[in-house]
């Protein structure tokens, strides 16, 4: 749900990443994931942090498993070794309260039942993680919990070399290495790593070869049985698109496919944008997949090129940009319609009925909403940028973010947009969400220095301003959808707050 961040600001910098990778002054090589709608399991929630520019994760609005009371999850400057068996010599690690230099890398369980966080300590770094303490190392990078929040895994470096660590336990050493992903069922892990020139996969305890050419797009299926990816045999081939057992000995494999690939939201369904090459033809088209049956391929028509790659939720409807003979259309389902002046902002955003879709537009110097196969247009009222697109959850209503600068005036320049009214305005917000029933709207915001969660009702005008904190990470909606849950940062302790909507 959402579409991207707004249009000027689409790339956003971990400032304490970067400070643990010039205090080494190496060429520390992790590549990360750069399509959010495809990540396969909701891991954790990016917080807004008052040394670093806010993120957002993908997310459902309600959460069956979300932790309905307020829980310190955790508190930085006491907590336990993860292996009490070594008491002792951790001792000689775990300093003083005045001596933790630096908390980084926050991120929360969506449910609220795990967070982890990097702290700095006498010169090292350690993943504390449910108020457990890790093993010291001269670098960490990007900590990954499970959707459970019980288990995290994070490449570390030490001593100049690199390993993989799984619940405290360090993998073998390797040359390069890849963010680790958990399944659904938070039982397994897989991530790639590279050493003497060769990719390989790493699924739990156990090694399968790759290609020379690292995977991309890597994603599991809801059932945790299988696993997609995209690789390369070499940097002249084709992509190909892969899915397969966990044991890498059933394969479905499909040539020329997955420059452009996305996975539904439930881990159910594929799309995929495929090469058609010969002598005579110079073409792409959209194939579908899923997970039970990948073997069954459904091929999209023929087009010059594709662009914007999206698929719904569940995986019932696929929407892309094409062009046919020099000109621009949208298609949903086969079905194509005109593509407005513009260019896309953010991601093609689907209605909950997946009978129509909306998109953001930038032309020239403003902003708008468009809608199409279902209350086509445009919206009249233009901004300077527009960001996260939303539907609750009958189609309804609609959020997004905008800006508009007033002549002479610095800040409070941001605000929601909900079915054509503009809120309250904020120095920033992010992420706005509908509550299950439609009667609520809530978003992060900041003002002033300041950073907390609005409650505002369905037409957009602000109804609660919870308490601020340092650090304020994405809430969600508790299962009776009359409370949120989201994390935050309290000085040195990490707690799940849970506040009622009245």
């Amino acid at each position: 749900m959402g579409g991207g961040f707004f249009h000027s600001n689409c790339r956003q910098i971990d400032n304490s990443l970067l400070l643990q990778m010039q205090k080494k002054e190496r060429g520390m090589t992790i590549r990360l994931y750069t399509m959010l709608a495809f990540m396969c399991a909701v891991l954790s929630v990016a917080g807004c942090n008052k040394g670093t520019d806010e993120s957002k994760t993908n997310q459902s609005s309600v959460n069956a498993g979300v932790l309905s009371a307020t829980t310190v999850l955790s508190t930085i400057s006491r907590p336990e070794p993860a292996d009490k068996s070594k008491q002792t010599s951790l001792n000689n690690t775990v300093a003083p309260e005045k001596t933790v230099l630096n908390i980084s890398q926050v991120s929360f369980n969506s449910q609220g039942r795990g967070v982890v966080a990097i702290v700095e300590m006498d010169g090292k770094f350690h993943v504390v993680h449910n108020n457990k303490l890790g093993r010291p190392y001269t670098s960490i990078l990007n900590p990954v919990l499970s959707p459970d929040g019980q288990r995290v895994a994070y490449p570390a470096y030490r001593d100049e070399k690199l390993r993989m660590v799984i619940d405290g336990k360090e993998g073998q050493v390797v040359e390069e290495i890849e963010p680790l992903l958990f399944s659904p069922d938070n039982r397994h892990s897989v991530y790639q790593a590279k050493t003497g020139g060769q990719w390989y996969f790493m699924v739990d305890n156990s090694r399968y070869p790759g290609f020379h050419i690292q995977h991309s797009k890597l994603g599991f299926s809801a059932d945790s049985t299988k696993i997609c990816y995209v690789d390369s045999a070499d940097e002249q081939s084709k992509p190909r698109l892969v899915v397969t057992d966990l044991t890498f000995k059933k394969q479905v494999i499909k040539e020329s496919s997955g420059s452009l690939m996305v996975m539904s939201e439930d881990k159910t369904r594929i799309a995929a944008i495929s090469d058609i090459n010969n002598k005579h033809i110079n073409k792409q088209r959209v194939i579908e997949l899923s997970f039970a049956a990948p073997e069954n391929i459904k091929e999209g028509p023929l087009y010059d090129s594709i662009s914007q790659l999206a698929i719904s939720s569940d995986g019932g409807a696929v929407a892309y940009v094409a062009q046919k003979g020099g000109r621009r259309m949208l298609v949903l389902n086969d079905k194509e319609k005109p593509y407005p002046d513009g260019d896309l902002v953010g991601t093609i955003v689907f209605r909950p009925d997946n009978k129509g879709v909306a998109f953001l537009m930038a032309v020239k110097n403003r902003c708008y909403l468009h809608q199409a196969f279902y209350r086509d247009g445009t919206e009249k009222t233009n901004y300077d940028e527009v960001g996260e697109l939303a539907y609750n959850r009958d189609g309804s209503a609609y959020a997004y973010l905008a800006r508009k600068e007033t002549k002479n005036k610095k800040g409070k320049s941001i605000f929601a947009v909900v079915n054509g009214r503009e809120s309250t305005k904020f120095d920033k917000i992010l992420t706005p969400v509908f509550s299950p029933d439609g009667k609520w709207l809530i978003y992060r915001a900041r003002l002033d220095g300041k950073r907390f969660v609005v409650i505002s009702d369905a037409d957009g005008r602000v109804i609660r301003r919870l308490p601020d904190y340092e650090m304020v990470f994405q809430p969600v909606f508790t299962p009776d959808g009359k409370s949120i849950g989201y994390g935050v940062k309290d000085g040195q302790q990490l707690v799940w707050k849970v506040e009622k909507l009245q």
